[in-house]
């Protein structure tokens, strides 16, 4: 695995293609920041903007970790065994909920019903909280005891208990313990590609409403910083984002995150805190 001059390689292929760093970094949705830090190497990115950062740029994985040196185009030089290979050594996924042998045979019967239980409970995140959280791997872990089960964010385990693999609602259970430490753990869940998904769905539905201000004039790190004190420290749902860029907009001359946050929650009304919000 050649991290080594990862940095240089992106930025050589980056002006090659004609991008500046703010361009990719729109592309990419993440920050300006963020792709220079990319390519000063002082960090790397996930396996998302990965992914993403090969497509735009029109190169391999191969040519930017410097497997075959002499080999830079996409098409038929990433295989799924590479990239598989390159990915487990990138950041680990965000969320992971691994479980004991015993457990197996649960999510044996959660693949047969194509993802039935992990798909609502992502749905109820959006509906609820208002956020667009990443796919939940799933992991059968044999160093875990029999029947427990654990859940980890970005790699950490945040979470262990045993399974009561008797209780007909034990799925329920479990994922009832992984959406409360989901919330918990809000800001080392929603990061700036979340956020990027979720304007780029208000952008298809209200083309003009964000265009020029997100991440023009409201940078996604700003925005989610709003966001995750609006869901913690305030108790509201971020699912009214149209409102919230707006009254963001209004009191641009607050750069305290979390008074902003107070005078948008004002701005929302009490029917936006979780205990009003119906849908």
């Amino acid at each position: 695995m050649a991290l080594e001059g990862f940095g240089s390689r992106l930025k050589a292929i980056r002006q090659e293609r004609g991008y500046t760093q703010k361009q990719l970094a729109q592309l990419l949705g993440v920050t300006e920041q963020a792709v220079s830090k990319y390519e000063r190497g002082n960090s790397y990115p996930d396996v998302g903007v990965l992914n993403g950062m090969a497509e735009v740029l029109d190169c391999s994985l191969d040519y930017l970790f410097l497997h075959e040196p002499g080999k830079r185009y996409l098409i038929g030089q990433d295989s799924i065994e590479r990239k598989a290979e390159i990915n487990l050594h990138l950041l680990p996924e965000i969320i992971t909920l691994q479980f004991g042998k015993d457990v197996i045979p649960l999510f044996v019967e959660e693949i047969k019903q194509e993802y039935a239980h992990m798909i609502s409970l992502r749905q109820q995140f959006a509906s609820q909280w208002g956020v667009i959280i990443p796919v939940i791997r799933l992991r059968d872990y044999l160093s875990l005891e029999a029947k427990e089960y654990e859940i980890c964010i970005n790699g950490v385990s945040i979470y262990k208990d045993e399974l009561n693999l008797e209780a007909p609602d034990c799925m329920e259970t479990m994922l009832g313990k992984l959406k409360e430490q989901v919330f918990l753990n809000i800001e080392k869940v929603l990061n700036n590609q979340s956020v990027y998904f979720m304007v780029e769905n208000l952008r298809e539905k209200y083309p003009y409403a964000v265009k020029n201000i997100v991440p023009e004039v409201i940078s996604y790190t700003k925005l989610r910083q709003v966001l995750i004190c609006l869901l913690k420290e305030y108790g509201y749902t971020v699912s009214p984002l149209l409102l919230i860029i707006e009254s963001i907009e209004n009191h641009e001359e607050i750069t305290d995150i979390k008074e902003l946050a107070g005078k948008i929650a004002e701005d929302m009304g009490p029917g936006f805190r979780f205990e009003n919000w119906v849908r």
